[in-house]
């Protein structure tokens, strides 16, 4: 529509209707309903205008889509915003997780997976103890929170039992262990080769010293030089 198209359209509305705000705008506008605003008045006088009402106004998916007045909530719009908005909120976590980090030995992020696993139950183990008594409420959507809430921790069970059977099979514990023993082993080796050079020509007993030395350095320092990953295991004993 040409801007005097609407200059003649707001003429011909305000002569009509003196005292009230035509509603609605001549486009569609980001973040709005935008339907088509459809009423006797506008038909009587051939406008079109769109919703400026908020998007998805009224409805389970606001912030997207038509709004409540404009079929907001039938099955057909309400799948299709939902769509969109998952498309869009996935766009931005995908923005968000950039470059992946370097995957570690399997062993050590299936422990981790466990662990993180364990964590998220006992996350929804809190949140169901809040809604507690929400089962009984008169309140409709009370109860399908709720019901959805436990949906949820039950399968979030299954999944970690899974991974605990998972890790009782292959025997991760003793697996992770033995990753940090074998990276101990090399630092050990590493400095034994050094000790033991023949360009150092260290006497036998300067050997045995430095290899006291080193043990309780080793000791000292701790878990200061467990492996990086090492920091993340959390025990799900």
């Amino acid at each position: 529509m040409t801007e005097l198209e609407k200059e003649q359209a707001e003429s011909l509305w305000a002569e009509h209707y003196p005292d009230e705000k035509m509603p609605g705008s001549w486009e569609p506008v980001e973040g709005k309903c935008g339907a088509r605003v459809r009423s006797k008045a506008f038909r009587e006088l051939d406008i079109v205008r769109y919703c400026t009402k908020t998007a998805g106004m009224g409805t389970n998916h606001f912030g997207e889509g038509t709004c409540k007045f404009h079929l907001g909530n039938s099955a057909n719009h309400t799948t299709s915003a939902v769509k969109v908005k998952m498309t869009k909120e996935l766009a931005t976590l995908s923005q968000r997780l950039g470059e992946a980090d370097p995957i570690g030995p399997p062993e050590v992020e299936a422990w981790q997976l466990a662990s993180k696993m364990k964590q998220w139950s006992l996350m929804l183990e809190e949140k169901l103890d809040e809604l507690e008594g929400a089962i009984e409420t008169t309140d409709k959507a009370g109860v399908e929170h709720a019901r959805a809430l436990i949906e949820i921790l039950e399968r979030a069970w299954e999944r970690f039992q899974s991974s605990l059977e998972f890790m009782l099979k292959y025997d991760l514990k003793k697996r992770v262990i033995a990753l940090e023993e074998h990276q101990a082993s090399l630092i050990g080796a590493a400095f034994m080769a050094i000790i033991l050079s023949q360009d150092l020509r260290l006497t036998e007993a300067q050997i045995n010293i430095a290899r006291s030395m080193f043990a309780a350095k080793m000791n000292e320092f701790g878990p200061a030089i467990e492996p990086s990953w090492a920091a993340n295991i959390v025990d799900v004993d």
